[in-house]
């Protein structure tokens, strides 16, 4: 904690992470605001995952291009830009399904909200290199508290989304709209803003191709997309179960926030220490953990305890969340050289968001064909899936 605190203590370091913070919710609300609306105009949870979907797809589509904007470029420009743009289709969005546009219209300007996604989080990761001295031995605790605070978000978006729902479904959508275009400039406007990519407009001089075709990329990209897709059906799955269980929009927030505390408290305990273990089978032990936790949440709905007795299953499930995500942060800053490793972590970056989508699309699946203990064990087989593909890498690492 003391590392942690430290950090907090520079103001331009303070300030970049507010900022950060607040840019970033919209990442993680995005997707389940948008299922959210979309489910309360059709009746549909597949047709709110469509939608979702697409906004998977854009963020997706879109990472090779800010990513390289960011290595080579201003990023208080390409930040300022890309929130406001990604809000304006957000909100052109909600005025669509409020007049009843069609499904493909909306699932169109979902898509234009991912293409112009701000890519903060890879931003932030180059910005950390010019904010902690060098030499101070605080930018591993640095990259630490940044990731606690991705997976807090992906938690705490959500937990946001579920309290604003008892407002209405339009409420969540116009708070990240506000939150997207505020975020942004507020990032812009932070010390974080002022930093120019790597390579300062000059050519990289890297390797050609595709980045997910970089040695190992394609690998760290595949377990991250199992991790996201486990947590986006995690969404659907505790939305469903709550309004079965629960009559109180409280109960969404509730289980929500029983993820969020697990989250926080497992990244905070794991970003402090050294492991000495490889990177694969840490990633093996989160994922694992992880998928564990919400089959025994899954198990506890199958068999009817009382909803305040999900609550320490679900704080348990959440203590894995943050490591899995550091360990790929620190995969990727090592596999590739300097000038491209904004676009890596644009490219984990992504994969999470769109991963994060395409679960919820699946999840609406499984909650439209049944309980929601099936959403459960859905996403407890995703991440069990991935948590059996880092094991398998950490035996044959030359593979």
């Amino acid at each position: 904690m003391k590392a942690y605190l430290a950090i907090l203590a520079m103001p331009a370091a303070r300030w970049s992470y507010i900022a950060a913070f607040v840019a970033r919710l919209p990442i993680a609300m995005v997707p389940l605001s948008l299922l959210i609306l979309v489910e309360a105009a059709t009746g549909s949870y597949a047709h709110g995952g469509l939608v979702s979907g697409a906004f998977a797809l854009g963020s997706a589509l879109s990472v090779p291009f800010w990513g390289r904007a960011l290595d080579r470029g201003s990023h208080r420009r390409v930040i300022a830009g890309t929130s406001l743009t990604s809000a304006a289709f957000l909100a052109l969005a909600l005025i669509g399904t409020a007049q009843h546009w069609s499904l493909p219209a909306i699932a169109g300007l979902s898509l234009g909200v991912g293409l112009f996604f701000p890519p903060v989080t890879p931003a932030m990761r180059v910005a950390w290199r010019r904010l902690v001295p060098d030499g101070s031995g605080l930018l591993a605790p640095a990259y630490a508290l940044d990731a606690v605070a991705v997976e807090t978000l992906f938690v705490l978006g959500p937990l946001v989304v579920g309290g604003l729902y008892g407002g209405g479904p339009t409420l969540p959508v116009i708070a990240t709209c506000i939150l997207l275009a505020a975020g942004g400039v507020g990032y812009a406007a932070s010390p974080a803003g002022r930093v120019s990519g790597e390579t300062d407009g000059q050519p990289a001089g890297d390797a050609p191709g595709a980045i997910i075709l970089q040695p190992g990329i394609l690998l760290v990209a595949i377990i991250a997309a199992t991790m996201a897709v486990g947590f986006g059906q995690m969404d659907v799955a505790l939305t469903s179960a709550a309004q079965a269980i629960s009559t109180h929009a409280l109960m969404l927030g509730l289980m929500f926030a029983a993820v969020a505390i697990g989250s926080i408290g497992g990244g905070l305990f794991f970003g402090a220490r050294e492991w000495r273990f490889s990177a694969y089978r840490l990633l093996a032990a989160s994922l694992g953990g992880f998928g564990l936790g919400l089959a025994a949440a899954g198990l506890g709905l199958w068999l009817a305890l009382p909803p305040l007795l999900l609550l320490p299953i679900l704080t348990l499930a959440g203590l894995f969340i943050s490591s899995g995500l550091l360990v790929m942060q620190q995969m990727i800053d090592q596999i590739l050289p300097p000038g491209r490793t904004s676009e890596g972590q644009a490219l984990l970056n992504a994969m999470l968001t769109a991963g994060g989508a395409a679960g919820m699309a699946l999840g609406g699946l499984w909650a439209d064909a049944g309980p929601p203990m099936l959403v459960f064990f859905a996403a407890a087989g995703t991440l069990l899936l991935g948590a059996g593909i880092a094991g398998l890498a950490g035996k044959r690492p030359g593979r």
